[in-house]
């Protein structure tokens, strides 16, 4: 593992950028769903989606050293950086399971992924109960999800105009 980069390797900075795209995307069916049932099926499919490239994302960061947190950073930023990221994991794992969960306990499961790719639902019981209570907290995730989310872009903007360490171009593509 090499530690003296000042950025994230190429494989970091790709999956950085997919999983946020793919989350953005799904919040944007998330809130337009009532209006549109007719997108849940590829709201699951980019949920699983984005559970299979973060445990591809942990795969990568086990055998790829982040670059080291800027000699500058406060002890108080360093803790909300390593929570913030370990969070990050934490809720894009969880997050969707619970949704897998949900759709799993309910009438209609899981259903093939892009309408193309078989899967399978979890091995639990169909409930209504179930089901409520996991799209519950499938949605609670989600929202601490998008919290961190907005977190982690006021940190990455305050590095970039009022730092000026160079923290925020360490994860963008190309430079």
């Amino acid at each position: 593992m090499n530690t003296s980069a000042t950025r994230y390797s190429g494989g970091a900075i790709l999956l950085h950028w997919l999983i946020a795209a793919l989350l953005l995307a799904n919040v944007v069916i998330a809130f337009t769903m009532e209006d549109a049932r007719e997108l849940m099926p590829l709201h699951k499919s980019i949920g699983i989606t984005v559970l299979l490239l973060t445990l591809v994302r942990i795969g990568w960061r086990l055998t790829h050293a982040a670059p080291p947190l800027s000699a500058t950073l406060a002890p108080w930023e360093r803790l909300v950086a390593r929570v913030t990221h370990g969070a990050f994991y934490l809720l894009l794992l969880v997050m969707p399971l619970l949704g897998w969960a949900a759709s799993s306990s309910g009438s209609r499961g899981t259903g093939a992924l892009f309408g193309v790719i078989p899967w399978f639902d979890l091995p639990i019981g169909k409930s209504h109960d179930l089901h409520e209570a996991m799209g519950e907290a499938h949605e609670l995730a989600a929202y601490l999800t998008l919290a961190l989310i907005v977190l982690h872009i006021a940190g990455a903007l305050k590095h970039h105009f009022i730092d000026r360490d160079g923290t925020f171009g360490r994860m963008l593509p190309g430079r």
